[in-house]
């Protein structure tokens, strides 16, 4: 009977500490947890600065080894030097044409060709956005049923033969990834605005939907 009494007053005092420790934990589980979530962005960003740095300076240090120059950061600033160096060139008449020279050289290479034309095709396609006002319109189509829509950027437009619809292209993003994605052909009195800028879209489609625009959104009517 004694016996019982000494285990059950060890006891009582062990709980409140149990306790407080249980309370420690979740505490330190929600800390590590907001200093991940703080963590992410510069994670990333430092991601990104490695992944271009290292890039390149790749691009150099083949070279530099050949020549035996071993110094810290001279491969990313002779790279640099060399993107500013074709930049002159290709706003000058003379370098222009040997650089029109190289490009057909290089097209003429098999799989190189078809690789160097993508590439620059697709660059010629970015570049075209900044200029041109249809591919930066974030617009919505019709999904699955009236009234619930995919969010996409309109990209181009082109006629449909035979019927002559105009359609328009519509690349749907996936989320979080907004890289890659599906083009959809859409006719164009079905595509609608929406006041969504693109900014905002991006970081939309990025979150996953958890980062709307802190204001009601407008769908337009379909626009030819």
């Amino acid at each position: 009977m004694s016996w019982g009494m000494s285990a059950g007053e060890t006891s009582e005092p062990a709980r409140p500490a149990r306790r407080r420790f249980a309370r420690f934990v979740r505490a330190l589980g929600n800390r590590l947890f907001t200093g991940i979530l703080f963590a992410i962005p510069l994670v990333v960003t430092y991601w990104v600065l490695s992944f271009g740095y290292g890039l390149v300076t790749g691009l150099s240090d083949p070279w530099l080894e050949a020549f035996g120059v071993d110094f810290p950061g001279a491969g990313f600033l002779i790279t640099i030097l060399a993107f500013i160096g074709l930049g002159f060139m290709a706003t000058h008449v003379i370098g222009r044409r040997m650089l029109d020279r190289f490009e057909a050289f290089m097209l003429r290479i098999p799989v190189v060709g078809s690789i160097y034309s993508g590439a620059k095709q697709v660059l010629q396609t970015i570049q075209g956005m900044g200029t041109s006002a249809k591919p930066k319109r974030a617009v919505v189509v019709e999904y699955v049923v009236p009234g619930s829509y995919l969010f996409g950027y309109a990209t181009g437009h082109f006629t449909e033969a035979g019927t002559g619809r105009e359609m328009t292209t519509v690349f749907v993003p996936t989320a979080p990834n907004p890289t890659t994605g599906l083009i959809f052909a859409v006719p164009s009195d079905q595509v609608r605005d929406c006041d969504l800028s693109m900014e905002e879209a991006t970081k939309m489609l990025v979150s996953g939907g958890l980062i709307m625009p802190g204001r009601p959104l407008s769908v337009g009517p379909g626009q030819a």
